[in-house]
């Protein structure tokens, strides 16, 4: 009889230590997506193995986890009443039920609870296939819970950083980041300054000194002043000048693009964008509420922006055009006769 109960105590204490490794079991999610599952399974890589059974037999697992969790209580029930009877038996059973899930959070049982997974995972997976009409009956759809809803744009370029690595090279990941954050950016952080802008009058002629003053900027576009910087009456493009023999003098005036689009500063950058590619625009000018002009930007600066690079111009000494306005090189905000007060 002693030996009876000692082993009715044996099998009730393995029974609860099934019970808890179980509940602590958390079976190994696929570490790829089903696109790059898919992917990678049909250009015929045979390493998938593996991650095609995880994706496929998740449900049957955490079916089988379910089935041991409840064979674990019901055998730590029945043994329980056959060690101390059906009163002191069943308190110890509601006590087991109520401390199992406890005792399987616990940081080491999870951790002997994965390692003990992981080596015998091919085998759990083996035995979950095999016992397919059974789990199907108590499948929980995991594939739902996985779905990971992006809320921000902020969330995104989070994504980008911290699991893009390998994936995606550090220009890829910088211009994914300008382009989320390219909506948010104005016409007039970006823009070059009137005080830095290159101009010319409209009715200068153009000859050899002009011409080599215009290629010295290396810009390839410049607003045309009818009098003053806030009165623009057209585009100067240096191609045009290559139209131009020795002995032609010209004014600018006769060489000129007679259109001007106009940008308000407040503008977003996109819009700039949109606006160069629609019109075939290199160059537009920028202005304020008032119609002064304050600026003007290219289609270089809203790409640099939307790529997050530079776009490198040989002829262009300096990177910051907004440091060099500060200096004021062209006197564009210093009309003749100005006095300040």
């Amino acid at each position: 009889m002693v030996r009876y109960n000692m082993l009715m105590v044996i099998l009730l204490l393995v029974s609860f230590v099934m019970l808890i490794i179980a509940s602590a079991l958390r079976p190994c999610r696929p570490e790829i997506s089903q696109f790059e599952l898919d992917r990678r399974t049909a250009n015929g890589d045979q390493d998938m193995r593996l991650h095609v059974l995880r994706a496929n037999l998740q449900d049957d697992v955490y079916a089988l986890r379910h089935i041991l969790i409840g064979l674990g209580l019901v055998l730590v029930t029945c043994f329980a009443v056959l060690s101390y009877g059906w009163t002191w038996g069943a308190m110890l059973a509601v006590a087991a039920a109520i401390a199992y899930p406890r005792l399987s959070s616990f940081g080491v049982v999870r951790s002997l609870s994965d390692k003990f997974y992981r080596k015998y995972e091919t085998a759990i997976l083996q035995l979950a296939n095999n016992m397919q009409p059974l789990t199907k009956l108590l499948r929980v759809n995991t594939a739902d819970q996985q779905v990971r809803s992006i809320s921000s744009r902020a969330e995104v370029a989070h994504i980008i950083d911290s699991e893009t690595d390998g994936v995606l090279s550090r220009h890829e990941q910088s211009m994914m980041r300008s382009m989320l954050s390219f909506d948010g950016k104005k016409v007039k952080d970006y823009m070059t300054p009137r005080s830095v802008m290159n101009a010319i009058g409209v009715n200068e002629l153009v000859g050899p000194l002009v011409m080599d003053d215009l290629y010295k900027t290396g810009h390839s576009h410049f607003p045309v002043l009818d009098g003053d910087i806030d009165h623009i009456v057209g585009i100067l493009h240096i191609h045009t000048l290559m139209t131009i023999h020795d002995k032609d003098s010209k004014t600018v005036k006769e060489m000129m693009e007679p259109r001007v689009f106009y940008i308000h500063e407040d503008q977003a950058l996109e819009h700039a964008l949109s606006a160069c590619i629609k019109h075939r625009r290199h160059l537009l000018v920028v202005i304020n509420s008032y119609r002064e002009t304050v600026g003007v930007i290219t289609i270089e600066d809203a790409v640099e922006q939307l790529i997050g690079r530079k776009i490198v111009d040989e002829f262009v000494d300096h990177d910051d055009l907004r440091a060099v306005a500060e200096r004021n090189p062209n006197k564009n905000n210093l009309p003749k006769n100005h006095r300040d007060v």
